[in-house]
């Protein structure tokens, strides 16, 4: 039987000077050393292709971090912008505030002149407005509520003193129309020469009852309406000759007689103070004068007590 012997691998060192040196190499060391220069060599590859995944990784990373970083730049600058408008807005609402109190105070203070103008023109025209008081009393404090509620009361308070005055314009109006109606204006300059009353007769004997007053002057005195109202009648009546008749209002209503001409017809409208005829002596008359009466719910009454002192 044959033996085979294992092949190795020998190295032989010769020195110039000493014994020659004998290596014997086994023959698998050479098969391990690629083997191991392989593997060494692939796990570089492989370490390098993960590092250099890693390295991308990062980098990518990296760039996200960076773009989160500008955006966040970006939202970190738009909150300052509008952190800048919100202070211009609250320094403008301050603003507001202050102006509105302003301007509420404003408001007292006319609402205040126009009660007192209210109280005058009552007076003048002795009426009393039952409304106004109410309003007064319901007055709110606006100095002690927040702007909100102060505008709201303040509108409120608004609506209410329009409504009032809206009322009292209509309830003056009327008064003065009233006013302007009852005739107490002296309707000619003169001497009064007869009263209201029993006088002696001055066509005869005894005495007759005067219905009116009698006012002497110069022929052609103009002769003025006591009141405003429309004419209803202008023409002649016997006795008293040519006549003017003034329905002033539900309550007055006044006649000129003895006139020498009328200047109004039928359904015009006069005003106080208007002239509507000229003095004279037409009818039955002793004399250039104005007889004047005024009739009130139907009746003669004693003129000197409406006309003015």
């Amino acid at each position: 039987m044959e033996y085979k012997e294992e092949s190795r691998l020998c190295i032989v060192i010769i020195p110039k000077t000493q014994k020659v040196k004998r290596i014997v190499i086994p023959d698998w060391l050479p098969k391990f050393i690629l083997g191991l220069t392989m593997t060494i060599a692939f796990l570089l590859v492989f370490s390098y292709s993960k590092i250099t995944a890693f390295t991308n990784s990062l980098q990518v990373e990296n760039l996200d971090k960076n773009s989160t970083k500008y955006i966040l730049e970006e939202e970190l600058a738009n909150l300052e912008i509008i952190s800048k408008e919100k202070d211009k807005i609250i320094s403008k609402l301050e603003a507001n505030v202050v102006d509105t109190q302003e301007k509420i105070d404003e408001v007292d203070n006319i609402f205040m002149d126009v009660e007192r103008l209210q109280k005058q023109l009552e007076k003048k025209a002795g009426i009393t407005t039952a409304s106004r008081s109410n309003s007064i009393g319901r007055r709110t404090d606006l100095e002690t509520l927040e702007t909100d509620e102060s505008l709201e009361a303040l509108k409120e308070i608004l609506d209410e003193k329009e409504q009032e005055l809206e009322k009292f314009i209509v309830e003056i109006d009327n008064r003065f129309k009233y006013l302007e109606s009852v005739p107490n204006l002296w309707p000619a300059q003169g001497r009064l020469t007869s009263r209201y009353g029993n006088r002696k007769n001055p066509f005869g004997r005894g005495t007759r009852f005067h219905k009116g007053i009698d006012i002497a002057n110069s022929y052609g005195t103009s002769i003025k309406a006591a009141g405003s109202g429309t004419v209803t009648f202008s023409g002649t009546r016997s006795g008293y000759g040519r006549v003017v008749i003034i329905k002033h209002n539900s309550e007055y209503e006044t006649l000129y007689a003895h006139n020498s001409q009328n200047l109004v017809k039928i359904g015009d409208k006069v005003e106080k103070g208007q002239a509507i005829a000229k003095m004279g002596s037409t009818g039955r008359s002793t004399g250039c004068h104005l007889h004047f009466e005024i009739h009130k719910n139907g009746k003669t009454i004693n003129p000197l007590t409406v006309l003015n002192k």
